[in-house]
């Protein structure tokens, strides 16, 4: 149930190997009492993506890896009996006759092995780990070293980790050689089956939003943002709870049908975790927000959890801008603006007037209110305890600059598994904003609706292509 096989591209990596009776950089385990066979054989490696088989679901928009995103220059060839691993090697730069790309094959220099103990007409299985080396892939959980930056050390430009494909559709076990006697000839080497490989990390693309307007629905339980707004304009984004931890093998229940994630004690679990972006009413992290200019991709370890506080999910800054009547003797020049029991307001003194709601303020003025949260630049001040109390005591939220967040935990499409929340390796993950109804909040992990009223929602189609790539469509509200 991964996204495909990895990024969108079709790479054969043709390897072929000569097997001798030593060599000094070459690690086997001997078995005994069988037949030696010293000869050679040829590997067929096929990194797939959005173009490749599909191994959840057909997609009828495939889109491709990009070099950097499907570029092999070393790796690591395995060969098993069962679990016992009887022979590994490294291959670097150097052994690539023609280096493999996105879209063309690649062959090996023909490599000098020695395999000992290899019984003839008997079936082993191959794997290959691209761009990484380890000893024991195979071993009893076996992981990759933990990250600290949500496995984004995985994927560097042209080094992309990646591993025999294992899911439901094809086990990792996919790929085997026998040797005979006549493989003793370089001329007439084993042939290895094809390897379909993926890469380890998930992608998150930046979103796209394309709204310029609040929708008031039913749902809609702001009731005069209208006289308020003239419009939205998105500005920035960030992600959270990035997976610090991952399995070398794509890891599955005994029944292969759910997907099981690595969490490491030695390794905090996430990176940038949902409590780095503050509390229901202090903001903080803000310094993870980005420009789609600035960071177009993002890459991390797939996460599956049952804890949606702990599910990868990506946070919209969306600023308002207001209209000329309500910046008129606005509390702020920079376009802050208050809501209060489902109402917006661009000054303290309007909202005391309303006779349809309740003065939380008691024998303040409004003057006093105001400067109680205002510096001495006449600005909004920071974040912190005082503005925090300022928001809890008064149950009024209060949007900085304009500035409201929406949080989106982000899913599969494909895998879907109830009370879980999962992002699957090799796979893109795509958010299009195309509808917003309501405000949202004005700090990232601001109250749920129940906490003061239910002035904000989010509601998400999410749509997916291949490497395999997700793509969403999201009305904000």
């Amino acid at each position: 149930m991964k996204k495909f096989n990895l990024f969108a591209m079709s790479m054969l990596a043709i390897a072929a190997f000569t097997f001798n009776s030593c060599s000094t950089d070459d690690t086997m385990s001997p078995t005994t009492g069988q037949e030696t066979v010293e000869g050679f054989y040829n590997m067929t490696i096929q990194v797939k993506g959005s173009a490749g088989d599909a191994t959840r679901t057909t997609q009828s928009n495939p889109e491709n890896g990009t070099v950097e995103e499907s570029t092999i220059t070393s790796g690591t060839i395995y060969i098993y009996q069962g679990t016992e691993r009887i022979f590994k090697k490294t291959v670097t730069a150097s052994d690539w006759k023609t280096a493999p790309t996105q879209t063309t094959a690649g062959e090996t220099k023909p490599i000098k092995v020695s395999v000992n103990d290899v019984k003839e007409n008997t079936p082993y299985t191959v794997y290959f780990l691209a761009n990484a080396d380890l000893d024991y892939p195979l071993a009893a959980n076996a992981a990759f070293a933990g990250s600290t930056v949500g496995g984004a050390n995985y994927a560097s430009n042209n080094h992309f980790v990646m591993f025999n494909q294992n899911d439901k559709n094809k086990q990792a076990d996919h790929s085997t050689v026998t040797f005979t006697a006549d493989n003793k000839n370089e001329a007439t080497p084993a042939i290895a089956t094809q390897i379909s490989l993926d890469r380890v990390v998930a992608r998150v693309d930046a979103p796209t939003v394309d709204v310029t307007k609040i929708e008031r629905k039913p749902e809609t339980t702001t009731k005069n943002f209208e006289d308020y707004l003239e419009g939205v304009v998105y500005d920035t984004y960030a992600l959270s709870n990035l997976n610090n931890n991952s399995y070398v093998v794509q890891n599955w229940n005994t029944t292969g049908k759910w997907t099981l994630n690595a969490l490491i004690a030695e390794t905090a679990p996430y990176y940038k975790p949902t409590t780095e972006y503050g509390t229901k009413y202090q903001a903080a992290g803000l310094e993870n927000f980005t420009t789609n200019a600035r960071t177009p991709k993002n890459y991390m370890f797939e996460n599956t959890t049952t804890e949606k506080d702990d599910a990868t999910s990506i946070y919209f800054c969306i600023k308002a801008t207001l209209t000329e009547s309500a910046k008129a003797n606005a509390d702020f020049a920079d376009g802050t603006f208050y809501r209060y029991d489902g109402k917006l307001y661009t000054r303290i003194a309007d909202l005391m007037a309303d006779e349809e709601v309740s003065n939380p303020f008691g024998a303040l003025t409004a003057a006093e209110v105001v400067n109680n949260i205002k510096d001495a630049q006449g600005n909004l001040i920071e974040e912190g305890e005082k503005l925090t109390n300022f928001r809890k005591a008064n149950n009024i939220e209060v949007y900085r600059a304009g500035k409201m967040y929406y949080r989106y935990t982000i899913e599969d499409n494909y895998y879907v598994r109830e009370g879980y929340y999962s992002i699957l390796r090799n796979s893109i993950y795509r958010m299009n904003v195309n509808g917003i109804y309501d405000l949202g909040k004005d700090v990232p992990n601001g109250p749920t609706p129940d906490d003061i009223q239910p002035n904000y929602y989010m509601n998400v189609t999410v749509a997916i292509n291949p490497w395999v790539l997700n793509s969403t469509n999201i009305q904000l509200k």
